[in-house]
């Protein structure tokens, strides 16, 4: 676990296709907010249609990823910060916000609303371009801005924006709940296939305009994620970690883990162990 607390904020404007393609999942907090034109966002197993002046707040380690929606062009502002950024805001009770109780979510602000996370994204922009002194505690306090903003918006609007439902997105979803169920078995994409009445062709292309993720690119995401919360938490050995998550060898899963989490699981533990 790095040392250094960590917090960056950028916006991006992008013509035509794009579809993410870094990382998918990370240990600290990410803010997404739709400046401009429509995207398809992909988080807590299910896919949202965004809008302008739409908000995502996006939980550690949650698997996620935003994919066209048509070939309009998008600008967006992303915010990510760790704990050990606002471990100085615990002391004012942030840490008690359920935001931080493994929940993520969109918030579709209104107006009003809307211009106020934007101030906010400009001045964060601006203070950290300009880097001047006393920048960390300045970002701080505007993240804390934020996320109060953030939290009284989630408490006076408590239905959430419903996600695609669409037949071919319902049944993605039905695949998806599969695998976060059955991850630890040997799964084959012909199997998963057969479970489901219809052909790996078919299956794939469907899997991956829902989610923007292949299948077994998706289960390996499960799976590494399993993974890291036994290195964490137990003290089983890497054989059995690699068996439980349903890899077929230890070279196949210290492959794939480094893949993913950019380490090692030995230097995973170490660095994140409870």
């Amino acid at each position: 676990m790095s040392t250094t607390p960590f917090f960056a904020v950028e916006q991006i404007k992008r013509t035509g296709h794009f579809n993410m393609d870094s990382d998918h999942f990370h240990e600290g907090y990410e803010i997404y907010y739709l400046l401009a034109g429509e995207r398809y966002y992909y988080i807590n197993d299910r896919v949202y249609s965004l809008r302008v002046g739409d908000l995502l707040f996006i939980n550690k380690n949650h698997l996620h990823r935003t994919t066209s929606k048509g070939r309009s062009s998008h600008e967006r502002v992303l915010v990510n910060f760790d704990d050990l950024f606002i471990q100085p805001l615990m002391g004012f009770g942030i840490g008690e916000l359920p935001l931080y109780q493994g929940e993520s979510f969109l918030l579709r602000p209104d107006v009003h609303e809307q211009g106020r996370f934007e101030d906010l994204f400009h001045a964060m922009l601006r203070e950290q371009k300009e880097a001047r002194s006393g920048s960390t505690e300045y970002l701080l306090a505007l993240l804390l801005q934020m996320l109060i903003l953030i939290q009284r918006i989630h408490e006076a609007k408590p239905e959430p924006v419903p996600p695609e439902s669409s037949e071919k997105q319902r049944r993605v979803y039905s695949v998806i709940e599969y695998l976060n169920e059955e991850y630890a078995k040997k799964l084959t994409l012909p199997g998963i296939a057969e479970h489901f009445f219809i052909s790996e062709t078919y299956l794939c292309r469907i899997f991956k305009q829902t989610t923007g993720f292949t299948l077994i690119e998706y289960l390996n995401y499960i799976r590494i994620s399993e993974a890291q919360t036994l290195l964490r938490e137990t003290e089983y050995k890497i054989t059995r970690i690699a068996e439980e998550t349903g890899f077929d060898s230890i070279a196949h899963f210290g492959r794939v883990f480094k893949q993913i989490a950019k380490r090692s699981p030995l230097q995973y533990r170490k660095q994140n162990q409870i």
